[in-house]
């Protein structure tokens, strides 16, 4: 039997997902990136060349450094916000870029 690209793509992801899932974390992790806040295929070209600029990323490796932890950020919706350094852009509150700064503690 051949496969096309296509076919072959799609049942490696389907292995890769299974077997992920008995990975410690691993459901932590895709409850965290379940969350969609915007759909960068629809954002403007300015906010596309800002994120670059800034290295933004939706999903932080540091817990203490993400989006929802920076005085930068807005909540929004559930795991979801806005951010002053992309001028108002929709992000992740698990995201992180270059320019996080902890919010001052109260």
């Amino acid at each position: 039997m051949r496969l096309s690209r296509r076919e072959l793509v799609g049942r490696a992801l389907g292995i890769a997902v299974v077997a992920g899932a008995g990975m410690p974390g691993a459901r932590a992790s895709a409850q965290d990136a379940s969350t969609v806040c915007y759909d960068p295929a629809t954002l403007p070209f300015t906010q596309k060349s800002r994120r670059r600029a800034l290295g933004y990323l939706d999903m932080s490796k540091d817990p203490a450094r993400r989006c929802g932890l920076c005085a930068f950020f807005t909540a929004g919706g559930p795991g979801c916000g806005t951010c002053q350094m992309l001028s108002g852009g929709p992000v992740n509150a698990a995201g992180v870029c270059n320019s996080f700064a902890a919010k001052a503690a109260k």
